[in-house]
């Protein structure tokens, strides 16, 4: 006959196997739903850019090129825009997740429209200035006609800060034409004559050479005179409030694709050479010119956001009545927490 203390042993032991025989169908269960489930799938992002081809936007490629996107579990589609208007357009209507061109969305921030930017991903940009060979300063310009692509863009802001800085008035002592077209254009125009200097981007001044053409400002002294980054992120409201841990996740990966591009030689000189069809000798004289304009700190000083505020508002004949607010333009709260 069992004892008290027997039957305990045996009603325990049995208790004990019950349990463990729940603890593994529960287990089981629980893998075959997971195997069901599959993998945690990756976010679809729509981000507007200005397309390939500058070394302002070469972070993006690399974070794409290399999975920095995709470690965040973020499914990031590049999609070209030739015009700022139209990329604008797609972020407010919700198209768009995220757009690129600094200094319009901060013009259109300060016009009031629910937008911010929120990094930049280069402290300026590269534009410079060329001219026809007789031309051998900038104060030389006086009386000439300096050519942009249109009024109210960064290299119309470039072109004339940088002459009003150099001593001219830009608004007397020379005529800033708008001329349209790319660099291609621009320097023709300049070799024709229809203009007798013009602004345009890096690496553009090997093409104006080999025309015959001056560089009458370099990159990096236009660059000590007007610093305009372009590319960053920005965001709607209605998406910084609806979305914030995402574009912590996307600003991370810009920061760390960025560290990659400083830190991997051989890997940044071949995308040197296949993006801006460069050689390699002048491939790594272009990222010297460069490397300091990277921002891997994604966060700008607020002079240099005067700047951008100054881009999106000289042109316009009525000023915003209210006082520019930085805190209206930009909010680096997202940045600072990509950098923990």
């Amino acid at each position: 006959m069992l004892t008290v203390r027997a039957f305990n042993v045996i009603f325990d032991g049995i208790i004990e196997r019950v349990l463990l025989q729940v603890n593994k169908r529960i287990g089981l269960v629980f893998l075959l739903a997971c195997l069901v489930a599959g993998p945690v799938q990756a976010k679809d992002i729509n981000l507007g850019w200005s397309g390939i081809g500058s070394w302002t936007t070469l972070p993006y490629v690399v974070a794409n090129e290399k999975g920095f996107f995709e470690k965040e579990g973020l499914k990031v589609q590049l999609i070209t825009f030739r015009g700022t208007n139209l990329m604008l357009t797609a972020l407010l209507a919700g198209e768009l997740d995220y757009a690129t061109i600094l200094p319009f969305l901060t013009g259109a921030a300060a016009r009031g429209l629910p937008v911010r930017i929120v990094a930049a991903v280069t402290k300026s940009s590269s534009y410079l200035m060329v001219s026809r060979p007789e031309i051998e300063s900038v104060k030389a310009l006086r009386g000439k006609k300096l050519g942009i692509n249109s009024f109210g863009s960064s290299a119309d802001f470039a072109a004339y800060a940088a002459v009003n800085r150099s001593g001219l008035d830009p608004t007397k002592d020379l005529t800033i034409l708008p001329i349209g077209g790319g660099t291609t254009e621009r320097l023709a125009s300049v070799v024709s004559g229809s203009v007798d200097a013009t602004v345009v981007t890096s690496p553009a001044e090997y093409a104006a050479e080999k025309q015959g053409l001056r560089v009458l400002m370099t990159a990096q002294e236009l660059g000590k005179l007007v610093r305009i980054p372009i590319t960053g992120i920005g965001a709607t409201l209605k998406k910084m409030e609806k979305d914030p841990d995402e574009i912590v996740r996307l600003l991370r990966a810009l920061r760390l694709s960025t560290l990659y591009l400083l830190q991997n030689s051989e890997y940044r000189s071949a995308l040197f050479q296949r993006v801006m069809r460069v050689d390699a000798a002048t491939a790594e004289t272009l990222f010297k010119l460069y490397r300091e304009q990277y921002n891997p700190e994604l966060t700008l000083p607020d002079s240099i956001v005067d700047d951008l505020l100054a881009v999106g508002t000289f042109r316009l004949k009525e000023k915003p009545k209210s006082a520019l607010n930085q805190q209206n333009v930009r909010d680096w709260s997202f940045a600072e927490k990509a950098k923990r």
